[in-house]
Order: structure tokens, then sequence, then C-alpha cells
């Protein structure tokens, strides 16, 4: 007996063909809308990751401006002489007017980035400000600090060192204050102490108010050091620290 073996030969207009061809079809549309969703399930999981580390990153910074130990003071820097008035010349050539803006500028600078206070210049650049427009300033900002910057001089080479002077016996402590952190910077100088000083920027202000002789103009080994950027940002640190002292005592 042969055996029949049935073929079926489907073709591209078998009603059986075209079904499963119409179920592939609807499948089709399905699957790619669910590649779709998933795809935005994952972009929205990156997006809200990624906007919880930027919160991270930007509160933090706020966070550590609130804790700085001058925030609310006003402090005004008094860089000494400018414009007409030179000051003292030293024997390689430094105008006193010079040294006092660039150690004025990055004791602000140093005020600026460490203790949130407010600072204030009695000038920016070399020009001539009379010593009442320097007073004035401090009274119209109510500062809670003057302070001058100046480099001494002598008849003679041979004298150095740094003096803090202050306007009267209520000043005494923060004068102290700062003079004691300049003097543990090993700047290998004399000590000259802390001095009541008959200054028209100390005995006319209404503020708290000090004036700092960083060295000697008139001695060499005092004017090299004056000259060094290095010196500059010590300087500015030991007086900042200074005075986080002695407001933080009070």
């Amino acid at each position: 007996m042969r055996r029949h073996t049935k073929r079926t030969n489907m073709t591209n207009n078998d009603p059986i063909y075209r079904l499963k061809k119409s179920k592939k079809s609807k499948r089709a549309p399905k699957l790619a809308l669910l590649g779709v969703l998933s795809l935005l399930v994952l972009g929205l999981v990156f997006y809200y990751n990624l906007k919880e580390v930027r919160v991270h990153v930007e509160v933090q910074p706020l966070m550590a401006v609130s804790g700085r130990p001058l925030e609310g003071k006003t402090i005004v820097i008094d860089p000494g002489h400018g414009g007409k008035h030179p000051g003292s010349i030293g024997q390689l050539g430094t105008f006193e007017r010079d040294v006092t803006l660039q150690m004025a500028k990055e004791m602000e600078q140093e005020l600026l980035e460490k203790t949130g206070a407010t600072v204030l210049l009695t000038r920016n650049q070399d020009e001539t400000v009379d010593l009442q427009q320097r007073v004035d300033i401090a009274a119209e900002a109510r500062a809670d600090l003057f302070l001058s910057i100046h480099f001494d001089a002598f008849t003679t080479n041979d004298v150095e060192g740094m003096t803090t002077y202050h306007k009267d016996s209520h000043d005494q402590p923060i004068a102290q204050a700062v003079h004691d952190r300049l003097m543990e910077k090993d700047f290998d100088t004399r000590d000259r102490g802390v001095r009541v000083g008959d200054y028209y920027v100390l005995r006319e202000n209404t503020v708290p108010a000090l004036l700092l002789e960083l060295g000697y103009i008139s001695n060499e080994k005092d004017e090299r050091r004056m000259r060094s950027l290095d010196f500059h940002k010590e300087a500015s640190e030991a007086i900042v620290e200074g005075m986080i002292d002695y407001f933080r005592e009070r």
C-alpha cells in the first residue's frame, strides 16, 4: 500500500499564513512601545539620581559659609600713603606706598576667603587719600576694626623689627592678639612690641584702630622681606588669625 504523505504548501496568499503574519504584525508595535517605555523609565531614574548628586554638591559650600568666624564684622584696611605721598623709600628702591597696597590686597583676599567679613579698603590703587578721608570711611561703615598698614624707617640702616600701635587701652587686647600671631611666624626680625601710638588715623578714629609697622624699609634685610610675596601671604594669615582670636572671645 502506498502511503500518501500530506504536504502543506503555504503561500503568501494562504488565509492561515495571512492570519499568522497579522498576529506577528500586531505584536511588533507592542514590543516597540514596551522598549520605549523601558528606556524612558531608565532615563528618569538616571535623571533624578543625577539631580540628587547635584543637590549634595551645591549645599555643602553654603553650609561652610555659615560657619565663617568673622561673618557680620566690617574690617577697614588702610594701605598707608599713596599718590603724591610715597612714604619712605628703601635702599633697593622700594616705595612704601606700593608695598602697603600689595599687603592690604593680600589681607583683603585672606579675609574674604576665610572669615566671611565685609572688607573695605581706603584706597584700591596708587592715589592720594587724605588722613581724614581714611578715618571717615571707617566711621561711615561703623567698622569693627580699622587697620592701617605701614613700613617704618629710621635715619640709620641698622634698625629693624615690627611694631603694633593702638589708640588706647580699649584697643590693647586686639593689638596684642594680632602682634602675638605675627611674632609666631619665623620672620627673623626683632619684636618691637605693642605700643600706644599718637598717629592721626588712630587718635581721630571713632572705631577700634591699629597701625602696623611691618618692618623697616630703611633696613636692607627687612626691605628684602617686604618685597616677597611669601611674606605678604604669611603676614596676612597671621594678622587675620589674630583678628579671629580676638573676636572669638567677644
